[in-house]
């Protein structure tokens, strides 16, 4: 869950939700949501937060997308710029790898519409379970 990462790595480097929120620019109130799950966070926060807090947006996200945890190497050491954990991911579905490997090569246009139209394919298959649930 994206909230429990996001909690986990801020109290690492031992900020309060307060300072956090004000670093990311939404209200303590709104943090203290993501971090339950009661709010889900966009992906322009989700991205903001992880530049504040040393990581990628994987490494908050790794369910979400289907991944093993990858290493915490910026828990180890909260300075460090290397992003070596993000080359050697394990992704459950094999192809997901092969999605990555495509997706990492893009540019940043053409990754926002791969991910409009995988978006618009979640919704597609949530409504025919839906529909097909109702029979």
């Amino acid at each position: 869950m994206i909230g429990k990462e996001i909690r986990a790595r801020r109290k690492r480097f031992g900020l309060t939700q307060r300072v956090l929120a004000r670093m990311i620019n939404v209200r303590p109130t709104t943090l203290c949501q993501y971090e339950n799950g009661t709010n889900e966070v966009s992906f322009a926060i989700l991205r903001t937060i992880a530049e504040v807090l040393k990581c990628s947006v994987i490494d908050l996200a790794y369910e979400e997308f289907g991944l093993v945890k990858p290493a915490d190497a910026a828990a180890k050491n909260p300075n460090s710029n290397d992003r070596a954990e993000t080359k050697t991911l394990s992704f459950v579905d094999p192809l997901d790898d092969e999605i990555f490997v495509l997706l990492k090569d893009l540019d940043q246009i053409a990754k926002e519409k791969v991910i409009s139209f995988m978006r618009d394919q979640k919704m597609i298959t949530v409504y025919f379970k839906a529909v097909s649930g109702r029979k």
